[in-house]
């Protein structure tokens, strides 16, 4: 008669269908280290930007007149529009404050734990994203259109008392990262993981749901120019073509010939 035997614990974790480490705990650890890293570089670049923020304010007025220039200078208009609705500029509020780190977090949780194969390309990426825009903060420090006194746009999240409430604005925060903008950035990194990596075709168009809020919410708060979400969206697609570029390739397996065949 045979004898059933109970699983240990290790196999019970391996073979669950959600497992927190799916290489063990010493990679989680390890990625989790390489994310880490990628926020402290933020506070690197914030800290490049002390006693520059007077080439932050020109280089934020510069933008303001490139966009007049290009007749998309649409920041005040858009939050006029927006502010006027108290419930809907609320919910900007809100999106801008709370939503970005958490979803962005949750993303590549979901990656790391639920779509293991597709981790190296999508960290891969989320690293040069980080870099690339610490590099261009560092050398292009830009303040946002709320800091620009001719603009016409107002800081709407210090009107809601939200502004020191804010994560992003504590002490690790860059005042002058607005281009590129990693708050679009991230979303359509979420929105892009979500088409190409989801079961679920409502995922899909929630993650660009998503995407379209951010890239409304960060003009109506004065947070950022348009031509920071476009930058924000370009340094994406940079990102994602190095990381397809250094991603390794599987080697082909060789299909086995008959011996007839070999030798003809």
């Amino acid at each position: 008669m045979k004898t059933r035997t109970r699983p240990s614990v290790g196999r019970m974790l391996n073979e669950a269908k959600l497992s927190l480490a799916p290489r063990g705990g010493s990679d989680a650890l390890r990625q989790t280290l390489i994310m880490l890293a990628c926020y402290a570089a933020y506070d690197i670049s914030r800290a490049l930007c002390q006693g520059r923020e007077a080439i932050a304010l020109a280089n934020g007025v510069y933008l303001m007149n490139l966009e007049k220039a290009m007749g998309i200078w649409w920041e005040p208009w858009i939050q006029g529009r927006v502010s006027a609705i108290d419930p809907l500029i609320t919910v900007m509020v809100w999106t801008y404050m709370n939503l970005h780190l958490p979803l962005m977090i949750g993303t590549l949780v979901w990656l790391y734990t639920q779509r293991r194969p597709a981790w190296g390309i999508c960290r891969n990426c989320f690293v040069m994203m980080n870099f690339i825009a610490v590099v261009v903060f560092a050398l292009l420090p830009t303040a946002p259109p709320r800091m620009i006194f001719t603009s016409g746009v107002a800081d709407i999240n210090f009107i809601h008392g939200a502004r020191a409430h804010i994560f992003e604005n504590g002490l690790i925060a860059n005042p002058f990262a607005a281009m590129p903008s990693l708050h679009f950035a991230y979303a359509l990194f979420i929105a892009l993981t979500l088409l190409m990596y989801a079961r679920s075709r409502w995922a899909s168009v929630a993650g660009f749901a998503y995407a379209s809020l951010v890239l409304v919410a960060i003009v109506a708060t004065g947070n950022h120019f348009v031509l920071d979400a476009v930058a924000g969206g370009l340094v994406v697609v940079a990102a994602w073509a190095f990381a397809a570029g250094v991603q390794p390739s599987r080697a082909t397996q060789a299909s086995p010939v008959a011996v007839r065949d070999r030798d003809g």
